[in-house]
């Protein structure tokens, strides 16, 4: 009776002192102050929307709320410099709700005002295209800045990769725009070209080629590299 007395003792002294330990740690947010600006670090990671909402405290930066939310279907099959905009427009509006108009400066790492002014005609609908102005643009309370420091909202996804510094104008226009002289449609009456390609051994080397033809004459022909 004595020994199960001692070890019950024992456990509730230890349970007593990780309760102290936890009231006495700090909490990993913040309460937000309405008085006080807020900084939103937004970004996206495999169509997720992560932001971290903070406030100045003294000298450092202290988190209030984390942001998680799903793009939606339309959105996750853009580029990922696309996806960072509606990424930007989701986390603002998910911010909102605890700013309650209070200044906010978004920091991203892409050029998302540039990205949605040159080319958010071209893939989102009117009515997108003016949610996401008013959003990013129009709203007074919200000033975005591109930066190229690490963003802790990197480190919701799980993982902190490098970060690819790029330009995202560059980007989009040379993956939607560099092969704008092919077509999905046949040439009106264009030639009919064929292409084969051989190789051979001759005394342990190996020797290949390669020949362009019509159905009736020689375009081209010559060597490969072994």
């Amino acid at each position: 009776m004595g020994a199960e007395t001692s070890s019950g003792q024992k456990e509730a002294t230890q349970a007593f002192g990780q309760l102290k330990k936890a009231l006495m740690s700090a909490p990993a947010l913040g309460l937000p102050d309405v008085s006080k600006p807020f900084l939103l670090f937004s970004h996206e990671k495999q169509g997720i929307a992560l932001g971290i909402l903070a406030q100045d405290l003294g000298p450092y930066r202290r988190a209030v709320v984390y942001l998680s939310k799903q793009l939606d279907a339309a959105a996750k099959g853009w580029l990922g410099c696309l996806r960072a905009v509606a990424a930007v427009v989701l986390n603002i509006q998910e911010a909102c709700k605890f700013t309650l108009g209070q200044k906010m400066t978004v920091l991203v790492s892409h050029t998302v005002s540039s990205g949605l002014e040159t080319k958010g005609g071209h893939w989102l609908s009117p009515e997108q295209f003016l949610k996401y102005q008013a959003m990013m643009v129009e709203q007074d309370d919200v000033e975005i800045v591109v930066t190229n420091i690490v963003n802790p909202a990197s480190f919701l996804s799980g993982n902190q990769e490098e970060p690819i510094h790029h330009n995202c104008l560059e980007t989009i226009e040379a993956t939607y725009s560099s092969y704008s002289d092919l077509k999905d449609t046949p040439l009106d009456d264009a030639e009919t070209w064929f292409t084969n390609g051989s190789s051979f051994i001759i005394s342990g080397k190996r020797h290949a080629g390669y020949a362009v033809t019509t159905s009736r004459d020689l375009i081209k022909s010559g060597p490969l590299p072994a």
